[in-house]
């Protein structure tokens, strides 16, 4: 390769021109190295005993530690023996240090934790036949592994409410509380102080006698109260919808999913009933976070925990295709004469009412049906609606639930739909009814396969087909809604729990 000569201004100005100076700032991550019963292991510096014992296996038992809550070492079970410290120490609020050597099975650290699982167990009722946490008990599976084998308890247990199932009692309109099983770790009360963002619980009483409580018992009032029941690590916070409704072992089927009733899409598990034995056949019986760094961490709203039930409505799904018959009534019909009711000649004046809560898939094969059937105006011919409903939520909350009750707004706009509007903002329709009013649509379709009233206010597509304006009106939905009971073709869809499905979140 032959060298380059400066043989021209651009080159020569090119060498006179002052060179400026490329700089690369590469991130290195700090780790130390520490020994934990012999073992060596290396951390990022700034992780605690107690993380970097669960990072490698190793088994230490915790109780008020959550890894989405401040460190509060109030249980004192996860203490171990650090060389050259004089004490035993919490590893929940012990900072990793280079060459640390920690121990935690020593005689001294077995004797001390057994000590604090009998403190924790003197006043515990023995109800963990009947408890809700049963089978995933925190308290039940560490107290086997690490506590004393009996109680050398022989006096009543203390009794805060009543005994049995007077034990329990309100605690808001989604939980119930109670105290005879609360170890006072105070995870419910730094969750609603962190991450909600408004402190409604506290503890009330000293020693003996404390307790959890909120102001004149009134309960917790919070779009996020359902979390409670998560971070508890006993059954001392349970949810009304979950109560008394399965086992974990009576679950074999929990299927990873995300939430779709916003546009924040949530990573969530769906908790199957479906035992063989059981006639009902297969249930959901919970939905409950999964976590996911980058959208919902380790929590979700009450209304992706607790709005599910709309899916196993046996009295409104729509299982067959209708038809609506020459008395007026809609009647039901098989899918071939559904189709043939769809056939006809193509119409032009045909227009789409998609919920985003359609997925990119069906986005897609709709615009694939507009371009077939409208042609150049395909993209004028679809319209996009959603539900915008505002949600009340403490100012400082670091988990805000979306206005948009729908998760594929902005995957509908990618895909090229006409939004007529600010997808942060209730949808505008305005354009589609003004071609209705004119008289210039013969058929309306509007595909629907989310909970009634998600796709926003339709009542004006109601009175439409009311007066005659909307010639045939077509409703593929799951659910039979008041614009399903005036549609000419109903059509059954499937929600996002049938479906293998593609969203775009915010």
């Amino acid at each position: 390769m032959r060298p380059r000569w400066p043989s021209s201004r651009g080159d020569e100005a090119e060498r006179q021109a002052p060179r400026r100076e490329s700089r690369v700032s590469l991130t290195v991550m700090e780790t130390v190295t520490l020994t934990i019963d012999g073992r060596q292991i290396t951390v990022d510096k700034g992780r605690t005993v107690l993380q970097a014992a669960i990072d490698h296996g190793v088994q230490v038992p915790y109780y008020c530690y959550h890894p989405g809550l401040g460190v509060d070492g109030s249980c004192r079970v996860c203490i171990v023996k650090i060389e050259k410290m004089p004490k035993l120490q919490t590893a929940c609020s012990t900072m990793c240090t280079d060459g640390m050597v920690v121990s935690t099975t020593t005689p001294d650290v077995v004797q001390a934790r057994a000590g604090v699982f009998e403190f924790l167990l003197i006043n515990h009722p023995l109800d963990c036949p009947v408890c809700d946490k049963g089978g995933e008990c925190p308290l039940q599976d560490f107290s086997y592994n690490f506590g004393p084998r009996e109680s050398r308890m022989e006096f009543p247990r203390r009794v805060f409410d009543g005994e049995g199932v007077r034990a329990d009692v309100d605690f808001g309109p989604s939980l119930m509380l109670n105290r005879n099983r609360c170890i006072l770790c105070t995870r419910c009360i730094r969750f609603m102080r962190e991450v909600d963002g408004d402190a409604q619980i506290g503890i009330t009483d000293r020693g003996y006698g404390s307790e959890l409580a909120t102001y004149r018992e009134q309960g917790v009032h919070s779009l996020l109260s359902g979390n409670l029941m998560d971070v508890c690590p006993v059954g001392a916070i349970t949810t009304r919808d979950y109560r008394f409704k399965s086992r974990p072992w009576d679950n074999p089927l929990v299927v990873d999913t995300m939430c779709t009733f916003c546009s924040k899409g949530c990573t969530t598990s769906v908790w199957i009933k479906a035992k063989p034995e059981w006639a009902k056949g297969a249930r959901i019986v919970r939905v409950t976070p999964r976590f996911n760094p980058d959208v919902n961490g380790y929590w979700m709203c009450d209304i992706g925990r607790f709005e599910y039930h709309w899916v196993e409505d046996d009295d409104r799904r729509i299982r067959t295709p209708m038809l609506r018959d020459a008395t007026g009534m809609l009647a039901q019909a098989s899918w071939s004469e559904a189709l043939r009711a769809l056939g006809g000649e193509r119409r032009s004046s045909l227009r789409f009412l998609l919920s985003a809560h359609a997925s990119l898939e069906e986005i897609y094969l709709f615009q694939r049906m507009a371009g077939a059937l409208v042609g150049q105006d395909a993209r004028e011919a679809i319209a996009l609606s959603w539900r915008h409903r505002p949600k009340t939520q403490p100012p400082g909350t670091k988990f805000i639930v979306p206005p948009v009750d729908a998760p594929n707004v902005t995957g509908a706009r990618d895909l090229g739909v006409s939004l007529n509007g600010n997808q942060d903002s209730a949808p505008d329709l305005s354009r589609l009814q003004r071609t209705i009013d004119r008289g210039d649509v013969a058929a309306v379709y509007v595909f629907d396969p989310g909970p009634d009233g998600s796709i926003g206010d339709v009542a004006w597509l109601v009175e439409a087909r009311g007066s005659g304006k909307v010639p045939l009106l077509v409703y593929h939905g799951v659910l039979m809604t008041e614009l399903a009971q005036v549609a000419d073709i109903v059509l059954p869809g499937a929600t996002s729990y049938e479906k293998d499905a593609s969203y775009t979140n915010d």
